[in-house]
């Protein structure tokens, strides 16, 4: 499998080295280089890519903010030469953030992460043993790593600022994420409910529920008043009450 890759950088030598840098990793092709997210943009409309090489400070729009203007983003690595926008960064699931100037061994790294998460996402796509596990799959970004969970097993999100802290039996992963934007990532797996500004569950282990509280593999958890008519809603139309 060959990386389709696309370099969005507005710096021509930065564009260069990236150019030469991908054409000595057998395992990616290039498919365009823009020098702003408009041209990106413009391709990615056109073309099918696997992984954007993205820098961050471009004019009109930086590259963060492009990526949030995708709705199927590809893969992303940040290229860049500052680096405050690294937390940031793995909000918006970036496979790694290269600051510049880039060694080609570090690059060379980060593309082989990314060529992981692709390799993971077609084995599920073209193994029928495996399609059910698509619906419950989802690579998680912690200790500056990419962790793959199984979310038939995440009982529990709890909200920890800029953080969230996923529960499962015998594991416990910090994420740097906001609440939010976890549970976007969650809304197409239904289990998975807000109850509280801090806490998601899953229905699949809650053992009673009333107007205050829900009860999950023991603990105790706190129905939030603003979340209360949406929690009863769901479980309504799920036939559980």
């Amino acid at each position: 499998m060959k990386i389709k890759a696309v370099i969005v950088d507005d710096e021509p030598l930065a564009r260069d080295i990236l150019q030469t840098y991908l054409e000595k990793v057998e395992e990616a092709t290039l498919v365009g280089v823009c020098s702003n997210a408009l041209e990106a943009f413009a391709l990615l409309n056109k073309e099918k890519v696997d992984l954007l090489l993205l820098d961050i400070n471009m004019p009109e729009i930086n590259g963060m903010d492009f990526l949030k203007t995708l709705k199927s983003p590809p893969l992303v690595i940040f290229t860049t030469a500052y680096h405050e926008y690294a937390v940031a960064s793995y909000e918006l699931n970036a496979v790694d953030y290269l600051l510049k100037p880039i060694p080609f061994e570090r690059f060379l790294k980060a593309i082989y992460k990314a060529k992981q998460l692709l390799q993971e996402t077609e084995n599920i796509s073209v193994n029928p043993s495996a399609a059910s596990a698509q619906d419950r799959l989802m690579f998680v970004r912690t200790e500056g790593k990419w962790v793959k969970v199984d979310l038939t097993k995440l009982w529990l999100v709890e909200g920890l600022k800029d953080y969230v802290r996923l529960w499962f039996d015998d594991v416990r992963l910090t994420v740097h994420s906001t609440m939010k934007n976890f549970e976007d990532q969650l809304k197409p797996y239904p289990n998975f409910i807000r109850v509280h500004k801090s806490h998601i569950v899953n229905l699949e282990f809650v053992a009673e529920i009333d107007n205050q509280c829900i009860k999950v593999k023991g603990q105790l958890i706190a129905i939030g008043s603003t979340y209360k008519d949406e929690v009863w809603k769901v479980l309504q139309e799920k036939r559980l009450v």
